[in-house]
């Protein structure tokens, strides 16, 4: 089976730009056959100290782990190795509250093939793994219940979410009635219910609309298990008005309503967006303290409804978003509960805006097509860069990795064929002021079926980012405790962009000189203090460590 890949960036947000992307300095040091074989468990930071430890796991028996600490000064001099052993109790991410097994009582959801909401209760089994140093997670399950409303009517279910501090959960679904169904009540009555793990009906708020509506986009679908924080639920309706509901329809194709739910079920926000569009896919949600972005893709008309193109429920719509073909791009923002602007920009907005770094003579464009979002930043200044990669799926197979709310990451998808790279550059209202097109350095086998991971670092006046896309330069199955694991060979590939101006500067290449490196899997820089980032990597053997620190100012 062909691996996925799992990235995860450490950058600090205090990053700042440099005057030219290039290293300043660079660094090598060799470990041993034993580090090698085991894996970097952490790396540490201690300015003070003008010191870096980088922490291996060098063998993992019963309570007790052995750790090969390697430790440089802040220009990566290499200072001393120390070793020594740990209790279990002691490692980062063991919880010594509930020991090396434990288990948590939940509960989830089970809708039947009519959508009918079922509550079903799991256990979550829960033992540390020292090959990747966290806890291994079996699920079993148990009883199932049918909810029902105060009349006795069943509920149709819409979306859920999982909150792994208490082992509640927060339920959208809509009130079917009694007997065959109510298809007016059930989508213009929202209950909004909260059950405990002991399947027990916490709360039922309720919903009203005037007229029939349907979730378009949902922030519930991937928390993760072990994330001990529950959020607020956001939420996009959008009216009805398919065939089934031409009588029943809001008169308004475009008057769409967010809803944010607090974790105790509570509406907490409720407001009215007036849509640029008829369908609008904005199933994109970015927080910024308490203001809300939403975007996403739309129709070139007023009087279409979106249930006339999205007909499966949120959770099931995969193949119509595949297939749609967006003649725009929306973005909106909720600012203290009221709509601060809703900006909707065409295609032909793209095709004028459209733009290539220097040398490279062809120019991507977005066109309304498969999208994968990457990373989304927000600078000083207000502007919105939205960086992503166009694919192709073979017909009839394939399936994207959801990344978050914001789309998918990784990975081999069934087929799923990586292509450019695209960045969208919007003003603090919306409107496009550049689409950046990009083609991928690495054009391998592993680099068409992997989406690249990509990063924005802003500069401290704010006139200038960096955008890093790391590019595959192919993968090889290793060993790490004696484990078999995966390592994707990815350098990072660097463009400036003159934010003022909305122009892209040409990409330079980081540690591919005539010794090739590559960075860290899981800890591709260091977090070391302001106006810079260093890049933490390895040969492709894994013997020789690197350090490159790219200036930011």
């Amino acid at each position: 089976m062909k691996p996925k890949l799992f990235f995860t960036f450490l950058f600090f947000i205090s990053l700042h730009l440099a005057q030219a992307q290039k290293l300043s300095k660079e660094g090598t040091h060799e470990i041993s056959k034993k580090a090698n074989k085991g894996y970097l468990y952490e790396p540490k930071v201690d300015e003070a100290k003008n010191e870096i430890t980088l922490t291996y796991v060098t063998r993992a028996t019963g309570r007790n782990a052995k750790f090969e600490a390697y430790l440089f000064d802040m220009d990566f001099n290499f200072k001393r190795m120390e070793e020594s052993e740990v209790p279990l109790e002691k490692i980062k991410g063991f919880k010594a509250d509930k020991g090396e097994e434990y288990t948590v009582e939940a509960v989830t959801v089970e809708p039947n093939l009519l959508g009918t909401l079922i509550l079903k209760s799991k256990t979550y089994k829960r033992k540390w793994n020292w090959f990747w140093g966290g806890y291994d997670t079996k699920i079993s399950y148990g009883e199932k219940i049918k909810p029902k409303s105060d009349d006795g009517g069943k509920f149709q279910y819409i979306a859920h979410s999982e909150q792994p501090e208490s082992g509640n959960i927060l339920i959208f679904a809509g009130d079917k009635g009694t007997g065959l169904g109510n298809a007016l009540k059930m989508t213009t009555e929202i209950h909004i219910l909260r059950f405990d793990h002991d399947l027990n009906k916490v709360s039922d708020n309720l919903l009203k609309f005037d007229y029939p509506q349907t979730v378009v986009a949902v922030n519930t679908d991937d928390q993760d298990d072990d994330d001990d924080t529950d959020n607020d639920v956001l939420l996009l309706f959008a009216p009805l008005g398919g065939k089934a509901y031409k009588k029943s329809a809001d008169p308004s194709a475009v008057n769409y309503t967010f809803v944010r739910v607090g974790k105790d079920g509570t509406v907490k926000e409720r407001v009215s967006i007036a849509s640029k569009a008829g369908i609008f896919n904005g199933n994109m949600f970015v927080t910024i303290g308490d203001d809300v972005l939403i975007m996403g893709a739309t129709g070139d008309k007023t009087d279409d409804y979106f249930d006339e193109k999205f007909v499966a429920p949120v959770n099931m719509r995969d193949d119509e978003i595949e297939k749609f073909k967006a003649k725009g791009f929306q973005v909106v923002k909720i600012s203290k509960g009221k709509v601060a602007f809703v900006s909707n920009n065409t295609l032909e907005d793209f095709d004028k805006k459209s733009q290539s770094p220097p040398s490279q003579k062809k120019n991507p464009e977005y066109t309304g097509r498969k999208f994968k979002v990457a990373d989304i930043k927000l600078l000083n200044n207000g502007d919105i860069l939205l960086a992503g990669q166009k694919y192709t799926k073979p017909k009839g197979g394939g399936h994207v990795m959801k990344f978050g709310n914001l789309g998918s990451v990784g990975g081999n998808s069934g087929g799923t064929e990586y292509e450019d790279i695209i960045m969208m550059h919007f003003a603090g209202n919306g409107i496009l002021k550049a689409s950046y097109g990009v083609r991928r350095e690495e054009n391998n086998k592993e680099a068409k079926t992997s989406a690249n991971n990509q990063l924005i670092m802003e500069s401290a006046d704010g006139k200038s980012v960096y955008w890093t896309i790391m590019e595959m330069k192919g993968w090889k199955q290793e060993k790490e405790l004696g484990e078999s694991k995966y390592k994707f060979l990815m350098y990072p590939n660097v463009a400036k962009i003159d934010v003022v101006n909305a122009k892209i500067g040409d990409f330079v290449q980081m540690g591919q000189g005539k010794t090739e490196y590559f960075v860290n899997n899981k800890y591709p820089s260091l977090p070391i203090g302001k106006g810079q980032v260093v890049f933490l990597g390895e040969n492709k053997n894994g013997k020789t460590l690197w350090f490159a620190k790219m200036p930011l100012e």
